[in-house]
């Protein structure tokens, strides 16, 4: 079984969370790396999610997790930002602190916006972000959800569905993973489906060997690039909405070649994790067929 390392970095040290109470989990309903849209048409101008977006009432303060120095502050934002390079970012709140002053630990940074109701609170370090929800940071933070692989599906690549029992040629594979929230989020966003943080495959023969494998994404620690969301992302992903949850589908493989292996029977094993490593599975047979013997 294929299995997720996490990464580990030196630049970090836990932290509270920005709203009250400070030292108890509050509700998520966005994660890190979550598909998102900046369009009305979804699909135009994807991006993943940089941030954890934690449920908050309208008018909710919202507090500084670490002191340091506001280097940029605007309508609905706040960034906090430390000598180290280190900087937590605050949106959907109306400031009520100026660019240029320095804040203490759980200083007042501003109220959540009319209409919003949460903070997106996002981490980076030297200009890259970083998984908030990961081990050692955003604190306390349990989770016991176990990810979900809901489907796979095998594709004639560039094309439609394939034969799972009759395959031929080169393939292209997807699969519908989601984890959910730890705490329901109230309604109406008590729906809502989160990224899992790492997603691999395993093909495995008739004898257990593993043939191929390969680490789909890896959002534990950091993002990828935005040029990467349509190579991550298939099509069919939406992300979550009032009353409606998102539908997260994503490329397992691109192309890949069956005929550099003996034909026969295997066992395609799909592994979804999350930050505090639940690991759910989900398995399917494809046959080969393309007339390639066993080597002798």
């Amino acid at each position: 079984m294929l299995t997720f390392a996490l990464a580990g970095t030196g630049t970090a040290s836990a932290y509270g969370w920005p709203v009250r109470p400070f030292h108890k989990p509050h509700p998520i309903r966005g994660t890190f790396g979550d598909p998102r849209y900046h369009l009305d048409a979804e699909g135009s101008l994807s991006a993943f999610h940089f941030g954890v977006d934690i449920v908050a009432h309208d008018g909710t303060p919202v507090y500084a997790v670490e002191p340091g120095v506001v280097v940029r502050r605007h309508r609905d934002s706040v960034t906090i930002g430390r000598d180290s390079g280190r900087r937590f970012g605050y949106w959907h709140i109306r400031p009520v602190v100026k660019s240029g002053t320095y804040v203490r630990l759980h200083q007042l940074l501003g109220h959540v916006i009319k209409g919003w109701g949460h903070v997106h609170f996002a981490e980076s370090f030297l200009g890259s972000y970083r998984n908030p929800l990961r081990k050692r940071a955003l604190t306390p933070f349990s989770d016991h959800t176990v990810p979900t692989v809901a489907s796979v599906q095998v594709l004639a690549a560039g094309s439609g569905p394939a034969n799972d029992q009759h395959i031929v040629g080169p393939i292209d594979i997807i699969a519908n993973v989601y984890d959910t929230p730890p705490l329901e989020p109230p309604s109406p966003w008590n729906l809502a489906r989160l990224a899992p943080a790492a997603i691999s495959w395993e093909l495995i023969d008739g004898s257990g060997a593993v043939v191929e494998s390969n680490l789909v994404v890896h959002f534990d620690f950091t993002l990828p690039l935005n040029s990467l969301y349509s190579w991550i992302y298939a099509p069919g992903t939406y992300q979550n909405k009032p009353h409606r949850p998102g539908n997260y589908v994503f490329w397992l493989a691109h192309g890949l070649d069956t005929t550099n292996l003996p034909d026969g029977t295997y066992t395609l094993e799909v592994l979804a994790s999350d930050t505090r490593n639940n690991i759910g599975t989900a398995t399917l047979a494809l046959t080969l067929a393309n007339g390639v013997g066993a080597p002798p």
